[in-house]
Parts: structure tokens; sequence; C-alpha cells
């Protein structure tokens, strides 16, 4: 059997499993709009962490670590270790600050940041950097996987976008994570554990007399470490801190069960950058002892597949279509998340859960195949592509700096800070070939950062509301402080388990966050810290607490002031105390939404009185501590 028909084999099989488990998955998860966009918040750190390294293992970056390899050397992983060093910086700094804002986008965070211009502003640079890294992936994939099955790339690309596409309508973010463990699983054995090894045990280590001077030094190999333009060390660095705070890596922090998941997700996700960009580079130095003729050095990967035996490189091959699939449907999600939030429940005010999820189906199928028809008549190259994608979310970093850390940008700033970095972008990599002297990054970081600094402080002002001290807190503010008072204590939980309120009354997590300041500022609440992670954490003063106990019933302040815990909680440990639960199973039986299921789960694990457990479907069940709760509960009404 030749390679081509080992590869059209593999591909037909390959793309007949995925859509039957995407569809077979997606009845059984995604019974609303928050399940297909963040899967419920259900996902462990397993399932985190193989989601990013699937964006990471990409149809691109397959035959790029090993073309790097095989230009410098083991300074080829570099390539990797940007994207690794960017997931490091959002694993220490931002990861679990975006899980615990509460946002299911980034654009409800900016809301509250930088107002509404902000919010519509920073949406375009999302929708448009997501645009260029899906056609980037589907160029990059086109001629290898068309190559490589005898058809035309743009009909490559095409059948890459249809799959894709249609699995993600089928399952949401759930059929995207479902279908990554596989694909990631097939990549990651296959290209870095099984290649690796035949040709260590074919053709011994690599032969330094065979390769160019310090072509296996570490860490930097023969790759230039300070020069403007990509391929350096410093130009990997910047570029893959654009692209770790793009809107795919938010919903993956977003869909984490716990605070505690997020972090340890995002830990492996660096280890895994780590590891796979070394390897890669290791085997690129392999193509170049092996091939070291090739006039082009981007043949690399497709050189290097000539001389492997058929069925390992047809493998390979199929593998290189996994993975473009598996970073495209997270960027798919991300961007069709965007238009559900800002456009169908922001603008068109629409709360029906069944239109919602019609809008993030029907919304899957128009941006999934209009990123494919970019990708299709784009014409200005695969680098070209990607440098525009890099440069577009440029100006992201800055702003999650500024929240985390800074605080002092504002609607005005951020609207500013978005025209500035689109303006260098059209001129330095669009109009102008300037880009080939100076990636746009090394202009666009300093000028986004400093347009918002300065202009949010030329025109800055108090925006806060206190609250109206005659008629008191409102109705979504005084929820919020009997929120506090059921012992949610920071803005992730808050809004979480007020996700039903919040769908009825048409609120997002910006209008939480800005009613949680004018509490702050009239007293009734007190922030545990102004900045980093501890500004999203909150506790109640004898003015709040004094608010929430007037609007809540005396048998609920009793059962917080016995237990500890509220009804609510007690009632979600009486469903489980016979039997370990799905959430999905008590979704249904009693008409909760998921997330405030996760909610309460988390709350009451964190109280060591349930466990949370499971590798698919999140599953809770009583521990000790909580069965003895439930018998002095019973011992109390008897």
């Amino acid at each position: 059997m030749t390679s081509q028909m080992w590869m059209i084999l593999i591909t037909v099989v390959y793309v007949c499993a995925m859509m039957l488990l995407s569809w077979i998955i997606g009845k059984k998860t995604t019974k609303d709009e928050t399940e297909f966009m963040v899967g419920g918040r259900e996902f462990t750190a397993f399932m985190t962490a193989i989601g990013n390294g699937s964006i990471l293992i990409s149809g691109g970056y397959l035959p790029s670590i090993i073309m790097y390899g095989y230009m410098f050397g083991m300074g080829g992983m570099w390539f990797y270790l940007g994207w690794g060093t960017g997931a490091l910086v959002a694993w220490l700094c931002w990861a679990g600050f975006w899980r615990t804002s509460g946002a299911l986008t980034p654009t409800e965070w900016f809301e509250y940041r930088y107002g509404k211009g902000g919010r519509m502003a920073i949406t375009i640079v999302i929708l448009f950097a997501s645009l260029a890294i899906l056609g980037w992936q589907y160029v990059g994939c086109g001629e290898t996987i068309g190559g490589a099955l005898g058809i035309d790339p743009k009909i490559a690309m095409l059948l890459v976008g249809v799959v894709v596409t249609a699995y993600v309508v089928f399952g949401g973010i759930w059929a995207a994570t479902a279908t990554d463990v596989i694909q990631f699983s097939w990549v990651f054995i296959i290209q870095f554990i099984i290649l690796p090894t035949f040709l260590i045990a074919k053709y011994g280590l690599p032969d330094a007399v065979a390769l160019p001077d310090a072509f296996l030094s570490l860490p930097f190999g023969t790759l230039p470490v300070i020069k403007f333009v990509a391929p350096s060390v410093i130009t990997f660095l910047m570029m893959h801190q654009s692209l770790l705070n793009q809107s795919p890596y938010w919903a993956r922090a977003a869909g984490t069960r716990s605070l505690k998941n997020c972090k340890r997700g995002w830990m492996w996700t660096v280890i895994i950058a780590y590891f796979t960009g070394v390897v890669g580079a290791f085997i690129g130095c392999y193509a170049r002892q092996l091939l070291p003729g090739l006039t082009d050095s981007s043949q690399a990967f497709g050189a290097l597949m000539n001389i492997l035996p058929i069925p390992l490189a047809a493998c390979i091959m199929a593998g290189l279509m996994a993975a473009t699939m598996s970073t495209c449907d997270i960027y798919l999600v991300s961007g069709v998340n965007q238009l559900v939030r800002d456009v169908a429940q922001y603008f068109l005010k629409i709360r029906d859960t069944k239109k919602l999820l019609q809008w993030a189906k029907w919304g899957t199928i128009i941006y999934g195949m209009a990123s494919v028809f970019f990708a299709i008549f784009w014409s200005g190259g695969l680098s070209y592509l990607f440098a525009f994608g890099t440069g577009v979310g440029a100006p992201l970093f800055v702003y999650y700096l500024d929240s985390w850390l800074l605080r002092v940008g504002n609607q005005k700033g951020a609207i500013a800070s978005v025209a500035v970095s689109m303006a260098i972008v059209l001129y330095w990599d669009i109009l102008t070939t300037n880009s080939q002297q100076m990636n746009s990054l090394w202009l666009i970081f300093p000028a986004s950062f400093l347009t918002l600094v300065i202009v949010s402080f030329l025109t800055k002002k108090d925006t806060v509301v206190p609250v109206d001290e005659k008629t008191g807190p409102n109705e979504a503010q005084m929820e919020i402080l009997k929120t506090i008072k059921r012992g949610y204590s920071n803005a992730g939980a808050i809004i979480t388990s007020m996700t039903r309120f919040c769908n009825e009354h048409q609120l997002q997590a910006g209008h939480i966050h800005n009613a949680l300041d004018s509490l702050e500022k009239s007293g009734y609440v007190k922030r545990k810290g102004q900045r980093l992670i501890a500004q999203l954490y909150f506790s109640l003063t004898e003015k709040g607490d004094a608010a929430a106990c007037a609007n809540m019933s005396e048998t609920e302040l009793k059962t917080i002031a016995v237990y500890g815990v509220d009804s609510q909680a007690i009632q979600f440990m009486h469903w489980i105390e016979k039997d370990d639960a799905t959430m999905s199973e008590i979704s249904g039986k009693h008409s909760i939404y998921m997330m405030e299921l996760s909610a309460i789960s988390e709350h009451l694990s964190d109280l060591g009185l349930v466990r949370v457990f499971g590798q698919g479907r999140l599953k809770a069940g009583l521990t000790d501590a909580g069965r003895q709760l439930l018998r002095k509960t019973a011992a109390q009404h008897s």
C-alpha cells in the first residue's frame, strides 16, 4: 500500500470517528449556551492542560518546530519555549485571575474596566486576531495535507474547515475538548515519543561533526538571541506573549472546575510546551543531518517524512490534520463565544436558552466558514498571516497587565490604545514591508501601553456610582450582599452562583463588578486588596451584613449561623446523600443551571463537605464531614 493510500485510509477513518464522537458528546453535554461556551465549568486540570497543549501542537506549529530545528539546531526549541514562557506568565499571573473574574469571555471583564466603548473596541481586536490565527492554521496545513492526499491545498483547507466546524456545532467546547484529548494523544505519542525513538534506534544520536558548529549547544544553538525580526529568541518570546493572551486561553481558564484545577492545568501546560520544544528541535537536528541539502528549510518536515517507513509517515501526516483540527476548534469556540455574549445577549437581549444555543451553533457555522474562505483567498504568505494575528492581538497583554496590576486604564484610554495598535498593524504589516526589518510587536507593545496610560491619566475621572442611601442597594446589589453572606467570597463564585438571577435580569460579569464597586464605595463590602487576584475577593462590612440579614429569612440566617452553609448548599448535599451523582444528572432532575451547581460544589469542596471528582462529567459525593453535617441537621429537625 502506498503512503498516499495509507494517508487517505487513516484520514477517512479518523474524520468519521471524530464526527461520531462529537455528535455523541454533544447529545450528552450541551443543553444550554454556557455548556456550549465553557462546558458548565466541569473541566479538570488534565483536560485544561490537554486543551492548551492542543493549541500549541497545531498544524502550523508541528512543521515549524522541525523547520527551526533544521535551521538553528537546539536553538529552534525557542519557537515552542516562547509559547511555553507565555503560558508561564499566564500561569503565574492571570490564568487564575481570568477564572476568578467570573467572566465567560474577556470582553465581559473589559467592559467593567473600560466601559462599553472599550468592550466593543477590544471585541474587534479579538475577532480579527482569532480570524487571522485560524486562517494561519488552515493555510499552514493546506500544502502538507493536500500533498499527502494528492488534492489541491485549497480543497484540503476546505475539508479540514468543514470537519472542524461540524463537530464544534455538534458539541461546542465539550466536543472540542473530547476530540482534543484524542488528537493531542495521537500527535504527542507519534511525533514526540515514537518518532524520536525510531530515529535514535536507527541512526543513533545526532553527530555534532556532521552538523554546523554549535548546532547542538544549549540553550540557543545557532539561533540569534536579540534580533528585531523572527526568528530570534526575544522576538519569539514577544510573539507568544501576544498569542497566549487571546480569547481561547481565557475560555480554557474559565471552563475549569476550580481555581486549583485551573492553576494545576496551566502548570502542566508549561511542562508540555518545554518538553515538546526540546524534542521537536531534536528531531529537526536529525532532519539537518540526514537531509543537509534542502534549499528551503520549510521543506524539512515533508522531506523527513519521505525517508520514514510508510506507516509511520502516514500516521504523522494524519497527526498533522489532527493537530490542525485541535487548534482550530477552540479558536472557533472562543470566537463564537464573543458573538453570543457580545451580540445575542448584550445587544439583542436574548434570554431564552434554546435561542442562545441556536445562536451559538449558527454563529459557529458562519464564523467557521468565514475563516476557511479567509484562508483560501489569503495571498500574503504564512509568516505574514501569523505576524498579522499576533500583532492585532498584542494589546490584550497590556489590558491584562493593567487590569491585574496597574488599574489605571479607562474607556478613552482603551479605545485610543486599540486605534493606535490597529494603525500600526495596518501600516507596518499590510501597507508597507517594514515588518521585514522589524516585527511590529516591537512597536505595538510600547505604543499600546503608553497610549492606554497617558490617555487614561489625561481623561481620568471617578465613574463609580455610590449606592443611593435613601433607597439602599438595588435588587442586583442586594442579591450580591446575600450571596456573600451565604459564603461565596470571590467574584467568580458570586457571579456563577447568581447565574439564574443574571440571566433573568440580562446581567453579565461587568454589571456585577460595577455593582461590587458601588457597594465598596458605599461601605457595604470590603475588598481584600486593590491589585492582583486579591481585588476579586470580598467580605461584608457591618453595614453590608446588616443589609443582607434584613433581606433574608430567619430560617436561612439560622441555617448559616448553625451549619456554616446556606439552605441551598444543604439541599445539594441531600441530593447526593444516597449516592454519588453527576452535575448533569442533578441539573436535569432539579432544573438548576450547571454553572450554579459548579459554584455550590466548589464552595462545599473548599469546606471539606463534598468531594468533586471525575475526568469526564463532574461528579460529587459526600465526605465524612458532609455526612456528619447532614446527621446534625436531621437531629435538629427531629
